[in-house]
């Protein structure tokens, strides 16, 4: 008896080895054919679910699939990471077992592309940039210094009144006044229109701004007010996606957006 179980683990175990390696060789092979189409740098980490594999992989039908891609170039980006949920994914088995992977036709795709800081700094033509998120507080403390300032330098809090923190993010980076370099905060909100990614700066401020030193920076910064917008084209993702949604997430824009009935292979714009 004890001996009849020990075989059947040993079975088991094999049976299971086989089907992850089975699901690794597919993974990458699938990773190696996005990599060519995409143009990537490196070939990204995909994911195929569920569990047998080679019940799926006989079937030619994936349910699950998830896809990771960093270092995406697109439109005016040149470093987006895409993420990306897939659903009914087809592909043959005969396919995965002699490497031609040639088209990859999956019912719906799911994504989201995080718009790198760097990517932002280099269209705003400004040194380094963090983005971080507007909370109601900062934007309060903001609207506070706003009405203090009788100087109007950095802004009014008439600009900051209808600032939705849900929307907006809190940009720093440093730019030079008077031939100092000066760390600077800047509330810019975000919007998705036919596609373009829109940030408008809303209030500049010097960092420790308080004071007539700081008022004097400020004083000197309105006029760049106008330098922290941009209006970005991203053109249309990878997978013919739309972008239909725009989010601040972990100090990063992300566009996102949902495809139905497209091949992951075909060409951009196809």
């Amino acid at each position: 008896m004890r001996g009849c179980l020990i075989s059947l683990l040993v079975v088991v175990a094999v049976v299971v080895g086989i089907d992850f390696g089975a699901r690794w060789i597919a993974e990458d092979r699938v990773a190696a054919a996005l990599q060519d189409s995409l143009s990537l740098p490196n070939q990204p980490d995909v994911s195929i679910r569920g569990f047998p594999f080679l019940t799926q992989a006989l079937a030619g039908r994936y349910d699950d699939v998830g896809l990771s891609a960093p270092g995406i170039r697109y439109g005016q980006l040149q470093d987006l990471t895409l993420t990306a949920d897939l659903s009914g994914v087809s592909l043959p088995l005969e396919n995965l077992v002699n490497g031609q992977v040639r088209r990859i036709p999956a019912e719906q795709v799911t994504a989201s592309a995080r718009v790198n800081p760097a990517d932002l700094a280099r269209l705003l033509d400004v040194g380094e940039l963090t983005v971080a998120p507007l909370t109601a507080a900062d934007l309060e403390q903001r609207r506070s210094e706003a009405e203090a300032d009788d100087s109007g330098a950095s802004g009014s809090s008439s600009a900051l009144a209808n600032v939705d923190p849900a929307s907006s993010v809190l940009l720093t980076s440093t730019t030079t006044v008077s031939g100092q370099q000066v760390q600077v905060s800047v509330v810019a909100s975000f919007s998705l229109s036919g596609g373009r990614i829109t940030l408008r700066a809303r209030d500049i401020r010097a960092e420790g701004g308080q004071g007539q030193a700081g008022q004097a920076a400020s004083q000197a910064l309105r006029q760049r007010l106008s330098g922290f917008s941009t209006s970005v084209d991203p053109g249309r993702l990878p997978f013919s996606i739309t972008a239909t949604e725009l989010r601040a997430e972990d100090g990063e824009l992300v566009v996102s957006g949902t495809a139905k009935d497209v091949d992951l292979l075909a060409p951009a714009g196809s």
